[in-house]
């Protein structure tokens, strides 16, 4: 690139108020690839604090005598006529422009946006991380130290540049499209330019520019195949002293645990009966599941489904021990895994989407390009692999494959679909990876989603319960019902509507028979249809709004018909469910003047008619269960979280589970590291529907807990009487007393994200003036990016709700303290909760000992676990909530942790106990 290009640093700390503010300013003029320049200050708002510049003609100047002014002037000069590239920089510039009143003309290149862009699976764009990921050449020895961040950034766009070189000029044809009126728009058309400059015989694509395909979904086996092994001892070898897995993999060492989980589960497939196991971490579970997976398999020529409930389960199954195993086991197998359609991309969808421009944000322009430039790299088409850049999830349900209206078989990019390609190698594929969700969808569609199999592995099982109840219900909302019409009828984008009118001469033409006057007549009337279903739903949900005001969650229940509201909503409800069907018999009228026909686009035709339909009637049915409060086994309720819903389910799912899964299949397996409460497994199988004589075991950690870390029960540390600004008072003072005894490196588990919210209020400042970093679930971040934060800086404190108690894993010494503040049961008045504790009573039975205390166990035991992962781990769990030493239920819990001790003591005794430890555990290391 010709062009001079100024790369700046800025950091800024914020001291006791604005004008206090510092700032750090490095900056490298570049040419050719040149450094010419360098410049480093530190600014405060009442001067410069130091300066020094480095040029051709000025040698490290310290220039402290000069006026702000002055020192504007020079940064004015030191930027003239170059391009500005920085990394999330623009923010701090615009602060930095105020406080030496000057401004910038010159365009922002933010490599935060390119990379972005250019490196779309990175998953995370801190410039430390990308460093890291993309091996960007080290700062030369010139440099500054304090300058090693602006030569990161200068690394990184001639990272950003170099990849742009190897697109293919259609690549700029699709993206000029969506670069009007951002910043970073120069930056592709000198990308242009220097391409047609350096390589005017690069051909110019017209179709889609995908990756190249494998050879083949699945590597065909040249040899003829081994014989696979007719025992079980085969199996069992694998796992023991001096086995296969000892002799091939350098840091595998056998444990009798996984030996006698891999026993168990293979006599259960070769036996035909189910198998459930409680595996402690460490266990090495996933290999005693696969590999009698994988034998069964081979041996039986039937498939094995394995289904996680978390997306990073799946991940590892997928990328690092199947690959482990493909190269120890003495026979080659074939494994994938298949998601919902929504988690592909629809190669047809994301042509339409290309057309589109109107309407889209800023944020989603730029996540079109991110997913137009991973579509060029990705094998598979699953969305799981792009980051979640800012407007990606807005634009991505209109270019994933979830559509009713697919039909793959006449689509014109059948040929390289990914879904297609997905299903095929499920198809072909002697282990099936899935995950709950899709395991249920298949269960609903009357298996109608998975090849079929005749045994089933289901890890993470303690959460098995809760997805059939979330997935065998229904919820709804205006963007559910906004979703289904658009499909229907949208007066701009893509629909049913639309598309038959756009083709109607063409079909005219190729169908005479058709009498498509009366098509078109009944075609006439869906806008008007469409447009009072939506206005009708949007009355509905506002009367829903009001009845349940400022609560979260509300239940309707059989008194409610008493209420003045009742005949409202029921009037409501029939009105919507009215104009939903008015819309039903109009598609089923256009069926039925087509039923006659099978021309190939006729067929196309009914089977989106019949899709609609289809999805129309699933409203119809949610609606009129909703109102049906006299059914003892189903609760309604309404819901507000990022919308609002109307929620139905089942209360009990083991008549179900027992019918769909445990009755049908040969044998099934459930895993997990919590199923048993005080070494009883009675409540999870009365869960699911599996007898009390279902083979049942117990595996214990390879984990020495007694020696790896110390369990606390505080008494009396915090005063649940109090209000939540109170609780949090006390919550924030004791934290931060652990976080600096622990140097941060500690994860704090609420039950309630609003003491959440108040607690990290009231710590972030005093943890901020001992150097000590508060990260906060929904106030930095979701989940993923903030335990990715924690990971990178130990020096932290990390406060989660209900989602981090499980399914997060940090081992080392990044967490050394787990704080569980509460035990973990949920609130009675919890709609599902309340409706199963009433089903409960009416059956004579006690809630308390058969839902809310066996589910608290399970939750609190998921909690325990985040602390050790590893033999190598070290640390404390601290529990605030002295009931589990108080109160009789307390025994419940405490024995069903894998430590058999615990300390007890008041706040100051147990800050003493944790010196006292970090002391003990500094000598051991030494």
């Amino acid at each position: 690139m010709g062009k001079d290009i100024v790369v700046l640093d800025i950091e800024i700390t914020d001291l006791e108020s604005d004008q206090d503010t510092v700032f750090k300013l490095a900056a490298l003029r570049v040419c050719c690839q040149q450094i010419q320049k360098s410049v480093h200050m530190v600014i405060g708002h009442q001067g410069i604090i130091s300066h020094h510049l480095n040029g051709a003609d000025i040698t490290d100047e310290v220039l402290e005598s000069i006026s702000l002014s002055q020192h504007g002037q020079i940064i004015l000069d030191f930027f003239d006529d170059a391009i500005l590239v920085g990394h999330d920089v623009s923010e701090y510039l615009s602060r930095l422009e105020q406080v030496l009143k000057v401004r910038f003309q010159q365009p922002l290149w933010d490599t935060l946006d390119l990379a972005r862009i250019l490196y779309p699976s990175m998953h995370h764009y801190q410039l430390l991380y990308l460093a890291e990921k993309l091996s960007l050449p080290s700062r030369e020895e010139t440099l500054n130290l304090s300058e090693n961040g602006v030569w990161l950034i200068w690394k990184l766009f001639e990272a950003c540049w170099k990849k742009g070189l190897e697109f293919d000029l259609s690549f700029f044809d699709h993206a000029n499209s969506f670069l009007e009126g951002w910043a970073g728009k120069g930056f592709f058309q000198e990308l242009q330019k220097e391409m047609i400059r350096s390589f005017p015989d690069r051909p110019i694509r017209t179709d889609l520019v995908l990756a190249p395909p494998p050879e083949g979904l699945f590597v065909l086996e040249k040899n003829p195949p081994p014989m696979i092994p007719e025992s079980i001892d085969w199996v069992v070898g694998n796992f023991s002293p001096g086995g296969n897995l000892e002799r091939n993999l350098a840091s595998y060492e056998s444990r009798p645990g996984q030996v006698m989980m891999a026993k168990l589960i293979a006599e259960g497939f070769s036996s035909s009966h189910h198998v459930v196991v409680e595996a402690g971490t460490g266990t090495g579970k996933s290999f005693a599941y696969l590999i009698p997976s994988l034998w069964s398999a081979k041996k039986t020529g039937q498939k094995v489904v394995v289904a996680t409930h978390t997306i990073p389960l799946q991940e590892q199954l997928q990328k690092k021990d199947i690959p482990v195993l493909e190269g120890v086991l003495p026979f080659p197998f074939r494994a994938s895994v298949l998601k919902g359609k929504n988690n592909y991309c629809c190669l047809k969808k994301w042509q339409g989407c290309l057309g589109i421009r109107e309407h889209l944000s800023a944020e989603q322009k730029l996540a079109i390009l991110s997913v137009l430039v991973w579509l060029r790299e990705t094998l598979t088409g699953d969305v799981q692999e792009l980051s979640k850049v800012p407007g990606l999830m807005e634009i991505w349900p209109s270019v994933c494959a979830d559509n009713e209206t697919c039909l793959p078989g006449r689509c014109a990019k059948a040929g390289v679909c990914f879904l297609l390609r997905a299903r095929k190698k499920a198809e072909e594929s002697d282990v099936l990876i899935v995950n709950h969700s899709l395991l249920f969808s298949d269960l609903k569609t009357d298996y109608n989603v998975l090849p079929e199999y005749r045994r089933l592995v289901i890890d993470e099982a303690h959460q098995i319960y809760q997805t059939a109840l979330q997935h065998l219900g229904s919820e709804l909302s205006v963007e559910d019902v906004g979703r289904i019409i658009d499909s229907i009828y949208r007066p701009a984008g893509l629909s049913f509507y639309g598309t038959v009118k756009q083709r109607l001469d063409a079909l005219a033409h190729i169908v005479p028979s058709v009498p498509w006057e009366i098509v078109i007549k009944r075609l006439e009337g869906i806008p008007g249809i469409c447009a009072g279903v939506m206005a009708q739903t949007k009355e509905l949900f506002d009367l829903l709004s009001m009845i349940l005001g400022e609560e979260r969650t509300f239940r309707f229940v059989a008194q409610h018909a008493l209420s003045p509201w009742w005949n409202g909503l029921n009037v409501q409800i029939e009105n919507l469910v009215g104009r939903i069907k008015t819309l039903l018999r109009t598609l089923e009228g256009l069926t039925g003047i087509l039923s006659e026909e099978d021309a190939d686009e006729i067929e196309e035709l009914k089977y989106i008619l019949t899709s609609h339909q289809r999805e129309l009637q699933e409203l119809v049915d949610t609606l009129t269960q909703a109102i049906n409060v006299n059914n003892p086994k189903q609760v309604t309720w309404l819901e507000q979280s990022t919308r609002l819903y109307l929620k139905t389910s089942p209360i009990e799912v083991s008549d179900i589970l027992k019918a769909k899964i445990f009755s049908r299949l040969d044998a099934v397996v459930l895993t997990s590291a919590t199923l048993s409460i005080s070494n009883s497994f009675e409540h999870f199988l009365n869960d699911i529907g599996l007898p009390k004589d279902t083979i049942t075991a117990q595996v214990d950690s390879p984990f020495d807990y007694e020696r790896q870390m110390q369990f606390i029960v505080v008494r009396k540390g915090i005063n649940y009487l109090n209000s939540d600004q109170e609780k949090a008072l006390e919550l924030s003072e004791f934290i931060a007393e652990v976080a600096e005894r622990m140097n941060g490196r500690t994860l704090v588990l609420f039950t309630a994200h609003s003491l959440l919210r108040q607690t990290y209020t009231a710590l972030a400042p005093i943890l901020s003036r001992i150097g000590v970093e508060t990260l906060a679930q929904g106030i930095q971040g979701e989940r993923s990016t903030l335990i990715e934060a924690f990971k990178r800086n130990p020096k932290s404190v990390l406060l989660g709700a209900n989602s981090f108690w499980e399914g997060i894993d940090i081992p080392g010494d990044a967490l050394s303290c787990v704080i569980l503040v509460k035990l973990p049961f949920w609130p009675p008045t919890l709609p599902l909760i309340e409706a199963r504790s009433e089903y409960l009573k009416s059956q004579g039975r006690d809630p308390f000992r058969e839902l809310l205390l066996p589910e608290a166990v399970i939750r609190f035991k998921q909690g325990f676990g985040r602390l050790i992962r590893s033999k190598g781990d070290r640390g404390v769990v601290i529990l605030l909530d002295d009931r589990v030493i108080e109160k009789y239920y307390g025994r419940f819990f405490l024995g069903s942790l894998p430590i058999k001790t615990h300390i007890r003591g008041e706040n100051t005794f147990v800050f003493r106990k944790i010196e006292e430890y970090n002391r003990d555990l500094d000598e051991e290391l030494l």
